[in-house]
């Protein structure tokens, strides 16, 4: 099933969506957030398939939430890092966050549960 395109639309919380909307792109947003930067490590941590995964980083590295860097030629390997406007996100995925630990009975491991700042500290 194909979804509707709100790359065109007028409201910010629907252009928001089209960019961000998909729930791996979110997840990939809160590893990176986490100190997450290469393949095999969102691989392993979201239980991603590998096809998924390249065409998440792929979308996020288009959209400017984060940059590809080389850090091994041979084999080539690269690492994704957050810009700054994917860094900008943080507060959103914390509001996210904290809504969850009110309103849904689900919890997280302690070393996943807050969404940290580019300093490695606990957003609050």
């Amino acid at each position: 099933m194909r979804h509707k395109s709100f790359a065109d639309a007028d409201c910010p919380v629907a252009c928001t969506l089209q960019l961000i909307g998909e729930w791996w792109s979110i997840l990939i947003l809160r590893e990176a957030m986490l100190g997450q930067t290469r393949f095999d490590q969102f691989r392993k941590r979201l239980q991603i398939s590998p096809t998924m995964l390249t065409r998440r980083l792929q979308a996020l590295v288009e959209a400017g939430l984060l940059e590809r860097h080389q850090y091994c030629a041979h084999p080539p390997r690269d690492e994704y890092l957050l810009t700054g406007k994917g860094r900008s996100l943080q507060p959103v995925l914390e509001a996210l966050r904290r809504w969850g630990e009110v309103h849904l009975p689900c919890s997280e491991p302690e070393d996943q549960s807050a969404v940290r700042n580019n300093s490695g500290k606990r957003a609050q």
